[in-house]
């Protein structure tokens, strides 16, 4: 009888993945830490393939062209994912929030291009790049939201399969690409044409068969843009606080950059930016820790559990110091050779910035990380008032420290106001934690 029983629910199982339904938890959260991993290997693969098969000049371009958009994006953006994730009580449709996406989407490519124009006076080439950038990233804005669709369904297969498509296409077309032409802007020309690609022939049909589309030529009414200003304006300012911060956090990270290029030109933001594009592997790993111990920090806050907050707490905070000071042992010894594996012999004198950049990281890390905690006890106000801090100091910081010590000065900068970032939340942590005990 048990034997039929564990054959019935397999069957089950089957029956559900077959139909779309979703999977376990377990297995959704593993889908998407895969599809991250490859996503984020990609992308520092295309900034390594410009320093190996051409120069950190060449890296510089695609830095440059980041460092103009990549914040615009991340304020046009509006963080919908996340409000259209939570909306429960669906107050708008998702062809409201694609309205949405496509309006802010081209606005942050024309901005971002106008920006360019000031920042990059006569330099066409830069001015060129940025363009095409917001191009590819409007393309990846846009299987974003779809994601966001996915992931309401509980689909996290769906959004991996979408995230490798992706990274691996664009890191094929821009190595192919550079390696033929040795031209920055059509390689980044492809990569904005290998953008889209799968939003059209994954993202869209998979959400055409997830709402019940009989085909590309017969789409449900929910995957056709509606374009309403009333709509379109309160979804603006819903989530108007959610872009400043995640537009402020992502500004803070270019400030050191802008102030290296304007000094010392292409090649030192390049190098600067490809070391620093080592990081992310470390963020990316943190993130996935904190996304999955979320619900439990939230849990323990409701609960008033001070004990499992502060254990939560001390895991995630100590594992991010521990992954930063591993970093910092490992360089002394190794840095040398990861550096020329990861790039060229080019950066083999950089080793000494490369420490910096860690040292300054490992703050980073842990100020991460306890913006886990401090969001689960829903002190959300506070949060962009500290990230307009930390870029006041990056930037003060660089405007003291870079014209006197170039690279090693914008890493110290850096350093200093991550430090300032874990003091602040450090102290808006300690007063969610008394609110525990009242």
């Amino acid at each position: 009888m048990t034997t039929k029983r564990k054959q019935q629910r397999n069957r089950q199982r089957r029956d559900k993945s077959k139909n779309g339904l979703p999977g376990s938890l377990r297995l959704n959260f593993s889908w998407t830490l895969f599809g991250n991993v490859v996503l984020q290997l990609c992308m520092w693969g295309i900034i390594s393939s410009y320093n190996k098969l051409g120069s950190s000049n060449a890296a510089g371009l695609y830095v440059a062209g980041l460092m103009i958009m990549q914040p615009l994006f991340h304020f046009t953006d509006f963080n919908l994912r996340q409000v259209f994730v939570t909306d429960v009580a669906n107050r708008w449709e998702f062809r409201d929030y694609l309205a949405h996406r496509l309006v802010m989407s081209l606005f942050a490519v024309l901005l971002g291009t106008a920006i360019a124009f000031f920042v990059f006076p006569g330099n066409w080439l830069v001015i060129a790049v940025s363009f095409v950038m917001g191009l590819a990233i409007a393309g990846q804005s846009l299987s974003e939201l779809f994601h966001a669709l996915f992931q309401k369904h509980e689909r996290f297969d769906t959004i991996s399969h979408s995230l490798v498509l992706r990274g691996l296409l664009c890191l094929a077309g821009v190595c192919a690409v550079f390696y033929a032409t040795q031209n920055v802007l059509l390689s980044l020309i492809a990569m904005t044409v290998l953008r889209f690609l799968p939003v059209f022939v994954y993202d869209y049909p998979a959400a055409c068969r997830l709402l019940g589309g009989r085909g590309v030529f017969q789409l449900p009414e929910n995957l056709t843009p509606r374009f309403s200003t009333t709509t379109l304006t309160a979804i603006t300012w819903l989530g108007l606080p959610l872009a400043v911060n995640m537009g402020v956090l992502s500004l803070t990270p270019q400030i050191p950059r802008f102030w290296l290029e304007k000094q010392n030109g292409l090649a030192a933001l390049g190098q600067y930016g490809s070391i620093a594009m080592l990081m992310s592997v470390g963020m990316m790993i943190l993130n996935s820790l904190g996304v999955a111990m979320s619900q439990r920090f939230a849990k323990a806050y409701t609960a008033g559990d001070q004990r499992e907050f502060v254990r939560l707490t001390t895991i995630l905070a100590g594992s991010a110091f521990l992954m930063g000071c591993a970093g910092l042992l490992v360089i002394p010894i190794c840095g040398v050779w990861i550096l020329t594996i990861a790039y060229t012999s080019e950066y083999v004198p950089l080793t000494k910035l490369f420490w910096l950049i860690t040292f300054g990281a490992t703050f980073g890390f842990v100020g991460n990380a306890l913006g886990y905690p401090v969001t689960a006890a829903r002190q959300f106000r506070i949060q962009p008032v500290i990230c307009l801090v930390q870029a006041a100091v990056t930037m003060a910081g660089c405007a003291i420290l870079v014209p006197r010590y170039d690279m090693s000065g914008a890493a110290w900068a850096v350093a200093i106001a991550n430090i300032v970032h874990v003091i602040l939340f450090a102290w808006v942590w300690c007063v969610a934690y008394r609110k525990m005990m009242k």
